[in-house]
């Protein structure tokens, strides 16, 4: 499972990396497990940047403590579901060609 940074101090969360909490604007953040979160919209990308594949089915999920996700779906899912993030955070084309990327799975 993929995390999610935490602020020690406040308890809010984001999915992607920040300096300082967007609420409290400590600079403690820490790593914690994302937990299950809910489907919140999806569509289908058809025009990608090189080294990403088309079409790109992407998600929009909420997570507890306020951490909203972006991501890539891994398997047919309908808004409403209940999602798990897998997978690297970053989506990049490396060295070696690969893609890194996280995705949304549904929770069975």
């Amino acid at each position: 499972m993929t995390d999610v940074l935490e602020c020690a101090d406040c308890g809010r969360r984001s999915f992607y990396s920040k300096r300082r909490c967007l609420d409290c604007g400590s600079d403690d953040l820490v790593d914690a497990p994302a937990g299950d979160g809910e489907l919140l919209a999806t569509t289908t990308v058809h025009i990608t940047p090189e080294g990403v594949r088309e079409p790109n089915a992407l998600g929009l999920a909420a997570f507890p403590g306020g951490a909203n996700v972006v991501a890539q779906l891994a398997d047919a899912a309908a808004v409403g579901d209940t999602v798990r993030l897998t997978g690297e955070r970053d989506l990049r084309t490396t060295d070696d060609g690969a893609l890194r990327g996280c995705r949304l799975v549904p929770v069975e």
